[in-house]
């Protein structure tokens, strides 16, 4: 696989060849930054753009070449660093970028600012500080929200890049990732494995009953283990485990590769909706999913082996949006989680990891 780094230059500046330059043969840009599940669900589009007679190039951050690195279905990867470009730059960027590709389909914030609304944020380039604005619609009551966002994220993304539906969201661990794996499935001796995806990119990703189901399930069966993932911030999330030899704390430990790979060695995968859920949406292993901004329709309407949870008396589920902070999500003021994930009952949660172990 041919990769390319973007150099650093002030976006006037760029060239062709900065790019790589014109290609020879047939190919397809296809733009996506955002988080690992966005690249994930990107990745159902390669395919297609193969059978079509396409070289398929991806321009993606540097975490998201990671998780394509071994991807059979793409040949070239342009990569830049996450704050490189400032958002109000990126169309004068792809502009520059585009002539170098026979197709060119941009799909960042495709999905974010379109049937996930954005609030007014701020983010940060080469140091300076931008304010964009909140989503067309974000204040619209709820109703009218649902009725333009209540659309299927897949779906939307083969329509805006112009090929054939087909649900095929992969992740390919490489060889060296999946003997990882085994290897780490070989010191657990439980019978079954539930791995546990503790944290999402937003507020409302985070779901707060994880110890009281780790500790029923504990409680009820011996041939259970735990695995709990998630970045460096989800330590905080594992404390009181340390010692509990059935629990095994991996967050910040393991890649976000290894911990995709390690996935064909569970019975059971558990979290909101994170790139590990969507990795796992084709596998065979049993997914249980907290939904908290996106609908059944958005998100799991076709995955495999799948219980979609929802709340109960959350009156703004689904919300359609995007929430950096509890100024904008409804929070349950006595858990102090989102309301949306707060109202999911953990022994729901329970009773159907129990029946598919």
């Amino acid at each position: 696989m041919k990769k390319i780094t973007v150099p650093f230059k002030e976006v006037s500046d760029y060239t062709l060849e900065d790019f790589g330059g014109k290609r020879q043969n047939k190919t397809v840009c296809i733009v996506r930054y955002g988080a690992f599940g966005d690249i994930i669900q990107a990745s159902s589009l390669f395919p297609q753009f193969k059978k079509e007679g396409y070289r398929v190039c991806v321009n993606v951050t540097e975490a998201g070449a990671e998780l394509l690195k071994a991807n059979p279905y793409v040949d070239e990867l342009l990569i830049q660093k996450s704050n490189q470009i400032c958002n109000t730059e990126l169309t004068e960027y792809w502009e520059k970028m585009s002539p170098c590709f026979d197709k060119f389909v941009q799909l960042s914030e495709s999905i974010e600012g379109t049937l996930l609304l954005n609030p007014e944020r701020v983010i940060e380039s080469k140091g300076e500080k931008y304010r964009v604005p909140a989503s067309k619609g974000y204040y619209d009551s709820q109703e009218e929200i649902h009725k333009k966002c209540n659309v299927n994220y897949l779906e939307f993304t083969h329509e805006i890049a112009g090929v054939p539906f087909f649900h095929r969201p992969v992740y390919y661990p490489s060889q060296e990732e999946k003997k990882w794996a085994r290897k780490q499935r070989k010191k657990i001796k439980s019978k079954h494995v539930v791995m546990i995806s503790l944290s999402g990119s937003s507020v409302h990703k985070v779901w707060p009953w994880n110890d009281v189901m780790i500790a029923s399930i504990l409680k009820e069966r011996k041939d259970v283990s735990f695995v709990t993932v998630g970045d460096e911030t989800c330590k905080i999330l594992e404390v009181g485990w340390e010692k509990e030899p059935r629990v095994i704390t991996k967050s910040g430990e393991w890649t976000i590769g290894k911990t995709m790979a390690f996935l064909d060695h569970c019975s059971v995968v558990v979290g909101p909706e994170t790139g590990v859920l969507n990795a796992a949406s084709m596998k065979k292993i049993h997914k249980a999913v907290f939904l908290s901004h996106s609908s059944e329709e958005n998100l799991t309407k076709y995955w495999s082996n799948t219980t979609s949870l929802t709340p109960e008396n959350c009156p703004c589920y689904p919300c359609h949006k995007m929430h950096f902070g509890f100024s904008t999500c409804n929070r349950d003021e006595e858990i102090g989680g989102a309301l949306c994930a707060s109202n999911i009952d953990p022994r729901i949660v329970v009773s159907d990891i129990m029946r598919n172990l």
